[in-house]
């Protein structure tokens, strides 16, 4: 039998599971998890082969409201190059309904900003959304050499401070997104989890050649929906 790629396998326990509890808690944002969406963080958790733990935090993050365990996971992933692939991801959130409006994105700024995210980082995680939405292409294209190149974004985003020395870690803090969704989708596929086929429009969430990881879970309720939970977390920045 095949056996499951690994996903962020040159990340710790912790860091790998802040990231897919940041994820899980920003999609739920305005309700508790539903057993399908439970179901996906879980085959998430279990490809990314996370310690019962982080499982359990993970877990947590989709059903608490509160905003907490955002907060700890953002805590975490302040010294983590994952940060970067956050928020590529809430960026394409926000522009998959194809409307990115000031205050959406003014929130995911304030975001980058606690992880320690500077504006010219900001700025090119953006534009990568962009021209990878135009450009059509496979999760599998996104791990091959040269894919940041050329988009014409390599040398600025190393210019920028964005590490991408080692090909595996660089490309997943900035295009995890699209290859975690390619994995999943494609674990999906394997029958090993057909059941969450009917998650959030068959496992949607794309815009363009862009996969959103918050979009598949969020079901299409937009990013208007994480509203309050953004507002309850942003207090303290």
């Amino acid at each position: 039998m095949e056996q499951p790629e690994k996903l962020l396998k040159d990340y710790t326990d912790i860091e790998k599971g802040a990231y897919i509890g940041a994820i899980a808690s920003i999609a739920t944002a305005d309700k508790t998890a539903s057993e399908e969406e439970l179901e996906f963080l879980e085959a998430l958790a279990d490809s990314a082969q996370l310690s019962p733990e982080q499982k359990e935090s993970v877990r947590n993050a989709a059903t608490e409201l509160s905003g907490e365990e955002l907060q700890k996971c953002l805590d975490i992933l302040k010294g983590s190059d994952l940060r970067f692939s956050l928020i590529t991801d809430l960026i394409a959130f926000a522009e998959s309904d194809q409307n990115y409006a000031p205050e959406e994105k003014a929130n995911i700024e304030k975001i980058a900003q606690y992880l320690n995210i500077n504006q010219q980082q900001f700025s090119l995680l953006g534009e990568f959304v962009q021209k990878t939405a135009k450009t059509e292409l496979a999760p599998e294209q996104a791990q091959s050499q040269g894919f940041l190149e050329s988009l014409g974004l390599g040398d600025q985003l190393k210019n920028a401070g964005i590490n991408l020395s080692s090909l595996t870690k660089g490309l997943l803090g900035v295009a995890g997104p699209i290859i975690l969704a390619g994995l999943v989708r494609k674990g999906f596929r394997s029958g090993s989890r057909g059941g969450v086929g009917g998650l959030g429009g068959g496992l949607g969430g794309m815009l363009g050649g862009f996969g959103s990881l918050i979009g598949m879970l969020n079901g299409g309720r937009g990013i208007g929906s994480t509203g309050g939970l953004f507002s309850r977390v942003l207090r303290g920045f």
